[in-house]
């Protein structure tokens, strides 16, 4: 592929927190960064493996979550291209303290922590954009936990369709590579209860599933129904 070897001041899959940067700050993130290319299902990192770079997503999918015991989990976002994994560890224990896993085929640039910090030292316009970043996803995370602490089963359902199809794939209708599993992770729910809520929605002419594809039909209602919980 042409794109593996694109120089980073020449790149048009950056991120945005790198337009402050100029060209020789740019040029030693490119020194040190690596391209990596993913099979769906892959593992990108591992929760408590030690944390040596910052992520890059510049094509495909990755779901994050918090492994708990007996092989719970809870998915607390996904990333899409052109935007940073960051990893809270990086500055703290050196480790991960989530796992990433491609949930289709994804590529990504790997670029040192110690370029990252060295950068948020040096340049004032990029810790700003990088604590920026830290911060939206800090409030997403609040607002996920609130969906799931606070709402019943109905409202955790509508809240997680809503997020896939205007955050996630940003479109209606959508055909999704996540398994019911994993919706039920979004949401703190069971596979069963999702299939349940599904069905209920689609008996109510709310959406209608296809296999993969899911289309919100009543949008208006499911926001109700996230709202009112």
């Amino acid at each position: 592929m042409k794109q593996e070897n694109t120089h980073c001041i020449h790149c048009r899959n950056k991120s945005d927190i790198f337009s402050g940067l100029n060209d020789l700050e740019l040029g030693k993130v490119n020194d040190c960064r690596v391209r990596m290319t993913y099979a769906p299902g892959e593992m990108i990192f591992k929760q408590g493996s030690p944390c040596h770079d910052f992520v890059c997503v510049t094509s495909g999918l990755v779901k994050c979550f918090i492994e708990g015991e007996d092989d719970k989990k809870i998915i607390i976002g996904f990333v899409r291209p052109i935007e940073y994994i960051f990893s809270p560890g990086a500055y703290i224990d050196k480790r991960h303290h989530f796992t990433a896993i491609a949930c289709e085929e994804t590529s990504v640039c790997l670029v040192s922590t110690d370029v990252f910090q060295e950068l948020v030292k040096s340049n004032s316009e990029f810790a700003n954009d990088f604590i920026a970043k830290i911060s939206l996803q800090t409030i997403n995370l609040c607002h996920q936990l609130t969906n799931i602490t606070h709402k019943q089963i109905p409202g955790r359902m509508a809240e997680t369709l809503l997020r896939l199809s205007q955050v996630v794939y940003k479109q209606n209708p959508f055909t999704s590579c996540l398994s019911r599993q994993d919706m039920a992770d979004m949401c703190g729910m069971t596979k069963e209860s999702v299939v349940r809520a599904l069905k209920t929605f689609k008996d109510e002419n709310i959406i209608t599933v296809d296999g993969n594809t899911i289309h919100l039909l009543n949008i208006p209602m499911l926001e109700t129904i996230s709202k009112i919980g």
